[in-house]
């Protein structure tokens, strides 16, 4: 009686636990085919194919891919122990049920396979290669047998990838042996084919999931137990923690498929907790990887490196570059930022958490050897180049683009697509992003506003006190005291309009090194003598360097000073260094070795063209303080490199041409 006492209680715990709001559409797509629950570890599904035939006279000549690896265990090692350990005593203790004796089973079997070898690629994941290779060539023989028999393969380093290659150009020249396939593996090409995330963009999607798990936690634990375990009480004792043995199991369900276990392990769970696992991995890599709302703006700067070399290869092909298809294999989150960035239908939506949760297809997105295909398209009868994308296979549009006929779309259209899908002007919060409740300008809070925010950079000024301390502040005055002739026990004591005190340029680098996504831009300000100066660029370097933070990646120097610019440019090759005072053509500037112009906004109104005579130069073109919507479109249009700004949010709005 007792037993049964404590078990009513826990189910009436669970009763009472807050139940999550579930999508009717991603209900149906995991009870459709429940191992869809895996997402990204979900085996690749083999649908049949459909072609929409090509508009008339068009026919296939080339082939540009992106694949992911395919099924590798998982670094679950110490998960599906922990499931197979306990699953062992309940055995032992004679309370295990049939379902309990089967996962005990499948979980051991998971765990011998597995056999320590974290992201090892498996059998099946050689076999969804080689069918994806049969299935393209089949799809689209005339590309390999009419043209150039030469395919070029890259893969990322890592050997899942360089397996996968394997398997897919083995197959390739098992079906057609004449074909010259060239593989190749190395770190310049990790230089694209595997960009993920920023620490921005991380940081700002933890937080989202966050605040999401806390309205939707499930703790139903009781139908598990009573799953396994002929008396749950009993069960439940054998295990620490509940909640880690629930994870546990799920985490050895979705994996199981890459073992060639086709049965559905989630089964031993209840569904709530499966449906809070799957939406929590596939929410999560959503807002990190795709264009979401929430991070988009931020993440398609980094899928554009890969985007760029498929462009370009097929650009190539099509001037005449002897070449059947180009053949990438690299990772899953790479994949969806290249997706993304191409604006296809589905994988790329522009949604919010809450939509994304709701309607992101996860599985069938981003499965094991997910794959993208750009299809290429000639007709002797005209010039245009037609192109269709392939996401896993099926025939994909994007949506902000008008195709000629079905899928296919002008190749023309697609780059001009491209080359506006980010701005080539980043934003530098001038000051700090400080114009929001809490921050001040040049308070520590607008600096880190502005490296939560996504600014590419962050603003901020630098004094020197008259006992040799640097301090942060725009005027030369703070109170009553001027900063350059004050004891910097006076200046520091002083608050700013939010309520910290001015800052030492020690404190500012404490919160600057958390962000390695947000570029340091320090402005020294000019002081009475070159004596003095010269004190405050030693300070400032020596600073630096003890936050280790003296890299041509983290930080830039501006200046009024010409001798602060000139000094700075002698002294330290390879860094940003911009001239602000306006007075001087970059061809003066880069004679004397200073790298970059900062110039208001009104210098290039009535200078346009010394934008271009700096780029020419490869001078970097900062502009400031641009506030105002038809002042930023102006500089956007000139090209300007970074636009220094009071009001990051529209100033992003506007580059994204949103507004």
């Amino acid at each position: 009686m007792k037993r049964l006492l404590t078990f009513l209680a826990l189910f009436l715990a669970a009763l009472t636990a807050g139940a999550q709001q579930q999508s009717p559409e991603m209900v149906r797509f995991l009870k459709d085919f429940p191992q869809r629950a895996a997402f990204n570890t979900h085996s690749y599904e083999f649908h049949p194919l459909h072609d929409t035939p090509a508009p008339k006279g068009y026919e296939a000549f080339y082939i540009s891919h992106y694949g992911r690896h395919g099924s590798r265990s998982e670094w679950g090692g110490a998960a599906y122990a922990h499931v197979r350990d306990i699953l062992a005593k309940g055995k032992q203790m004679g309370i295990l049920t049939a379902k309990g004796d089967s996962l005990l089973r499948e979980s051991s079997f998971i765990y011998d396979s597995y056999n320590g070898m974290d992201g090892r690629l498996t059998p099946r994941g050689v076999r969804e290669h080689a069918r994806l290779a049969e299935r393209m060539y089949n799809r689209y023989p005339a590309v390999f047998k009419k043209g150039s028999k030469k395919i070029r393969a890259v893969s990322s380093t890592v050997p899942r990838c360089i397996v996968s290659m394997n398997g897919f150009t083995a197959r390739l020249s098992a079906i057609q042996p004449d074909l010259d396939i060239d593989l190749d593996t190395g770190e310049k090409y990790m230089e694209y084919i595997s960009k993920a995330e920023t620490e921005t963009i991380g940081r700002r999607t933890r937080e989202a999931m966050a605040a999401r798990r806390g309205r939707t936690a499930s703790t139903d634990t009781v139908t598990v137990l009573r799953n396994l375990f002929t008396d749950p009480v009993a069960g439940k004792a054998l295990i620490p923690n509940i909640n880690y043995f629930q994870y546990s199991i799920y985490a050895t369900a979705k994996v199981a498929e890459a073992f060639d276990i086709d049965d559905n392990l989630f089964r031993y769970l209840p569904f709530d907790v499966v449906y809070q696992y799957h939406e929590s991995n596939f929410l999560s890599a959503y807002l990190n990887q795709c264009n979401s709302e929430l991070n988009g703006d931020l993440r398609m700067p980094r899928a554009k490196d890969m985007a760029d070399v498929m462009i370009r290869q097929a650009d190539e092909v099509i001037a005449g570059k002897q070449r059947a298809a180009d053949l990438c294999f690299g990772h899953d989150w790479p994949y969806l930022g290249l997706a993304s960035y191409f604006g296809l239908e589905g994988i790329g939506d522009r949604l919010s958490v809450e939509d994304a949760a709701a309607h992101w297809m996860a599985s069938w997105n981003c499965p094991f050897a997910a794959n993208l295909q750009l299809v290429f398209y000639r007709s002797k009868r005209s010039a245009d180049i037609l192109v269709k994308f392939l996401v896993n296979e099926r025939e994909t549009l994007i949506p902000a683009l008008q195709p000629v006929q079905g899928p296919y779309y002008r190749w023309d259209d697609v780059k001009a697509f491209c080359e506006n899908r980010v701005p080539k002007t980043q934003i530098i919060a001038h000051r700090g992003w400080w114009n929001v409740p809490g921050a001040s300008q040049n308070s520590i809070a607008s600096l880190r506003n502005a490296q939560d925010g996504g600014c590419a950079g962050s603003e901020f000024d630098l004094h020197l006190t008259a006992d040799d301390v640097v301090v942060v502040n725009h005027d030369p005055t703070v109170g009553d005291f001027f900063i350059q002739q004050s004891a910097s026990s006076d200046i520091l004591a002083q608050r700013l309009s939010n309520g910290e005190t001015v800052s030492t340029l020690d404190e500012y680098l404490t919160q600057g090194e958390k962000s390695r996504d947000c570029l340091l831009v320090l402005e020294l300000k000019p002081h009475d003598n070159q004596e003095r100066e010269d004190i405050l660029i030693d300070k400032c370097i020596d600073a630096l360097k003890a936050h280790g933070l003296l890299r041509p990646d983290r930080i830039a120097f501006i200046s009024f000073s010409h001798y602060i610019c000139r000094r700075l440019a002698a002294e330290m090759p390879g860094y940003t260094v911009q001239y602000l005072e306006g007075d001087l053509s970059p061809a003066v500037l880069h004679a004397e070795g200073i790298n970059g112009i900062d110039y208001h906004f009104s210098v290039f109104d009535a200078h346009p063209e010394w934008v271009r005579e700096a780029h020419r130069l490869g001078m970097s073109v900062n502009v400031w303080t641009v506030d105002e919507a038809d002042d930023i479109r102006r500089m956007r249009d000139l090209g300007v490199d970074q636009i220094t700004t009071n009001d990051p949010a529209l100033t992003n709005e506007i580059l994204y041409r949103r507004k």
